[in-house]
Order: C-alpha cells, then sequence, then structure tokens
C-alpha cells in the first residue's frame, strides 16, 4: 500500500535539483551554510523511521533535500524508505541518485544490488554487487548475494566460487553455505553423502528465517 505524501513529480524534481547541485560543486555551500539545522532534522526524520512513522520521516529526510540537495544520506534514507513502503522504482531513483552523489558509499551499492535482487533484476543486481566490491574488496554478504545473483543467471562455477569466498571469511555462515549445496545440487555435483548435511542446513535456515519474520 502506498502512503507517501510525495508525489512522484516532486521527486523527479529533488533528484534533479540534487545531480545538479552535485554537479556544479554547490554542495559544499550549501553544507556549510545549514550544517547544524541538517543535521537536527535528519536526526529526526531517523528517529520517525526506527518509530515506522514513515510519512513524517519521508517529508523530513525531503527537507533535507531541500536545504542540501545534494545530501547523500538524504537521498539514501529516502530509498530505504520507499522500499519499505513498496515503491521500488521510487526506492531504485533515489539509491540511484544517492550512488551518483557518493559513488564510493558501500552500502548504497549493496541496497541498490538488494533491491533489484528483490526484483529479479539479476544482471543489475549482479553490476551494482561488482560496484560494491571495488570499494570494499572482502565482504560476507556482498560475497553471497553477488552469487546468488550469478546463479539464478545460470553462472553456476562464478556463483560458487562467490560462496566459496563468503564460507572462507565466516565457515559457519548458514546462508552462503545452502547456496553453494543448492547450486552444486542444480549441476548435479552434489556428493550423495552431503546431501542430508544440506537437506538439514536448508531446514534450519528455513526455521531461523521463519522466526525473523522473513
Amino acid at each position: 500500500m502506498n502512503i507517501t505524501n510525495i508525489s512522484e513529480l516532486k521527486v523527479k524534481s529533488l533528484i534533479q535539483i540534487a545531480l545538479q547541485k552535485h554537479q556544479l560543486g554547490q554542495g559544499d555551500e550549501s553544507e556549510s551554510l545549514y550544517k547544524t539545522e541538517v543535521a537536527e532534522i535528519l536526526q529526526l526524520a531517523v528517529q520517525h523511521q526506527q518509530a515506522n512513522r514513515l510519512v513524517e520521516a519521508e517529508l523530513l529526510y525531503s527537507q533535507v533535500l531541500e536545504k542540501q540537495p545534494d545530501h547523500p544520506e538524504a537521498l539514501y534514507s529516502l530509498g530505504m524508505l520507499a522500499q519499505q513502503m513498496g515503491q521500488s522504482q521510487t526506492a531504485e531513483q533515489w539509491l540511484t541518485a544517492a550512488s551518483q552523489v557518493q559513488p564510493d558509499s558501500v552500502k548504497t551499492w549493496f541496497s541498490l544490488g538488494n533491491l533489484r535482487l528483490v526484483q529479479e533484476q539479476f544482471l543489475e543486481a549482479e553490476k551494482a554487487y561488482r560496484q560494491a566490491l571495488t570499494i570494499v574488496p572482502a565482504s560476507l554478504p556482498i560475497f553471497n548475494n553477488l552469487g546468488y545473483a550469478l546463479q539464478q543467471q545460470g553462472l553456476f562455477e562464478e556463483a560458487i566460487n562467490y560462496y566459496q569466498k563468503a564460507l572462507d571469511l565466516k565457515p559457519d555462515f548458514i546462508e552462503a553455505d545452502v547456496n553453494l549445496g543448492n547450486a552444486l545440487h542444480a549441476q548435479g555435483k552434489l556428493p550423495s553423502e552431503q546431501q542430508l548435511h544440506y537437506a538439514q542446513l536448508n531446514h534450519k535456515l528455513g526455521l531461523a528465517r521463519k522466526k525473523q519474520g522473513i
């Protein structure tokens, strides 16, 4: 259910202004002028979002952008908020803008990848995860999610490679281990003596996700 008070036209306008300000290098002046006020508004917006007052949070993040149009945290937060509100297209717009304003933000590229993964845009998700890895070369969740995006494209060998990289970082990472087993099984390469082990892992992971409400 869409409960936003900000129109699609307003979203596009704010994003356009953000990118224009960033390209013109005017963000520093705005940040200097409104630094304290912006920080206070942003903090209040975060509090509203954490309390699930999403409309109030959205309006406050937008106020931040009106004062500092290329504020990366506000752009990112609006993207995450839109995703939380079930507005995937709007979330994509905000996160893409955030990635252009702050291209070295791992969390932005990772969140973009996750958004695209949920939408089954596996190639685009792969691109976002790879971009994140150029910033942080070794990341457990990025390795795992990139592996899954590759697996969904039928690129099993490369997917297996990333699952193994994740397990090298954390050998007891159940999700990567389950994904590895599923990839091996899809290729007919899962030894029969390991099938029971992976069946038990799948069951354990399913129970954990159910407990978390996933």
